[in-house]
């Protein structure tokens, strides 16, 4: 009886399990009938074109927008620059033309091939300093002038006449603590051609340095934390003599190229664009030299038609000792240190340069240190002097390239204080009377520095180095100059 009843159920289920199969192969075969009758409608009804369709016009639609944008961007990048201008901001000029910038006022300048107009709408026009700027990043400022009978466009408050000057003793513009003037040359109006007197005639203007030439080492967008290696004396000595080859940047942020003699600063200047090639193998449609006495004599008078008093005191211009302005980045802390000698006819000066660059606020104003904070400080310093201590020490604010931005005259920064800056003018002196020792040569220097004050160093004023070219110091350095070729 058990048998006959496991049999019976195990026919049950055998039943069941095929029962089971069949189902699920009608349930699969109905599922693709509905699939094909499905996708049948949807063909006919076009139910993918309408998807496709919907994807095209919201590709469009995006499309539409990002050009709106662009174009948009591309109106707020060219505020400043006029509708009939050959060349746009930021677009790399393939080759100089004469005349192929018009700002939005109408006035024309020329960009030469490897540089680019500035992007900012206040950097455009020629009357506030029109910035341009090469593959690397390094920018100028178009200086306008005039030469000749005929005028090229514009307005007679930004067309300055371009010659070479005469040393005329209390002539404005011509400033110098010389007492004469008869031995002095400027070593740029030797040679026409290379220091670009006939280029000015040909296109009506230079550009300048928008910044103190520096170098990369102290590139402040590299430094870490709150405080940084200063030069020391060593890399001191590398820098004024190995300096072949290299090449100077004009760039923000940077601090300037300091501890140069004359006589490199023309070597490294030139160096900038030799052969027409930047840093990376770029064409460029300039050369570039060490500013000359003239382009310096040009600039401050540009920049005195708009009424600034630049002649009789910088001060609210640059980084001098007697400036008050508040200040917040990275700089440097120099103790400028001085003793009466012994026979007490004269002072005794020397400088006790900073170990460090830090970053904080800091008053520019010079200010005399107790010896309560002298003593909290001269761990900065590395060739902190034993004596140091007898002397009286005050404050010296060194501080990187173009960083302040109330330190900007015409778009160029620092051209009052920071460092002094070598040109091309040199003296050959057999004079006792002069500043330099008889048989020395020394050079002017224009602009004053962080150690001394704005109302003794304008902008216009030559000061004369009395040791000689080879004359290397902290707050010296030097700016670059274009001529379009």
């Amino acid at each position: 009886m058990e048998k006959l009843f496991n049999k019976r159920i195990t026919e049950r289920l055998r039943e069941n399990k095929g029962i089971t199969l069949i189902a699920l192969i009608i349930t699969i075969i109905i599922l693709i009938i509905l699939t094909a009758v499905t996708i049948n409608n949807v063909i006919g009804t076009d139910l993918i074109g309408f998807a496709t369709k919907a994807v095209e016009n919201y590709t469009d639609a995006a499309r539409d927008e990002a050009d709106k944008v662009d174009k948009l961007a591309g109106t707020l990048d060219n505020q400043g620059v006029g509708e009939d201008s050959i060349v746009r901001a930021g677009q790399i000029v393939e080759k100089t033309e004469k005349d192929n910038y018009t700002d939005a006022d109408g006035r024309k300048a020329t960009i030469p091939e490897g540089f680019k107009v500035s992007t900012k709408s206040s950097e455009q026009y020629i009357k506030d300093g029109l910035v341009i700027q090469d593959n690397e990043g390094n920018e100028f400022v178009w200086v306008p002038c005039y030469y000749g009978e005929t005028k090229p466009n514009g307005t007679a408050e930004d067309v300055q006449e371009y010659k070479k000057h005469e040393y005329i003793e209390n002539d404005t513009w011509k400033k110098d603590n010389a007492a004469n003037y008869t031995d002095w040359k400027d070593e740029a109006t030797e040679n026409e051609e290379s220091y670009g007197n006939k280029s000015v005639k040909e296109y009506g203007g230079f550009y300048i340095g928008r910044y103190e030439a520096g170098w990369d080492e102290t590139d402040t967008s590299t430094f870490d934390g709150d405080a940084h290696d200063y030069i020391t004396s060593d890399e001191s000595e590398r820098k004024k003599k190995n300096i072949t080859g290299k090449k100077p940047i004009s760039k923000a942020n940077v601090f300037a190229w300091n501890f140069i003699s004359q006589p490199n600063a023309l070597k490294v200047a030139d160096n900038m664009y030799k052969d027409s090639k930047d840093s990376k193998n770029n064409n460029v449609g300039v050369t570039s030299h060490l500013v000359d006495g003239t382009a310096w004599d040009t600039i401050t008078n540009w920049i005195a038609t708009d009424g600034e008093n630049i002649v009789t005191d910088s001060t609210p211009y640059g980084n001098y000792l007697n400036n008050n302005s508040n200040y917040t980045g990275w700089h440097a802390v120099h103790l400028w240190a001085w003793r009466v000698s012994d026979n007490d006819d004269e002072s005794l000066g020397f400088t006790l340069y900073a170990n460090k660059f830090k970053n904080g606020s800091i008053t520019f104003l010079a200010k005399l240190l107790s010896n309560s904070e002298l003593n909290t400080m001269k761990d900065d310093y590395a060739n902190w002097q034993s004596n140091a201590s007898e002397c009286n020490l005050e404050t010296r604010i060194e501080i990187p390239t173009g960083s302040f931005d109330k330190f900007k005259l015409k778009n160029i920064y620092d051209l009052a204080g920071n460092m002094y800056e070598w040109t091309t003018e040199v003296r050959n002196s057999k004079e006792t009377d002069g500043p330099a020792t008889s048989g020395d040569s020394s050079a002017v220097i224009r602009s004053g520095g962080f150690s001394n004050s704005g109302a003794i160093f304008s902008i216009c004023v030559r000061g004369i180095e009395t040791t000689s070219l080879e004359f290397a110091n902290v707050s010296v350095s030097f700016r670059v100059v274009l001529y379009i070729k």
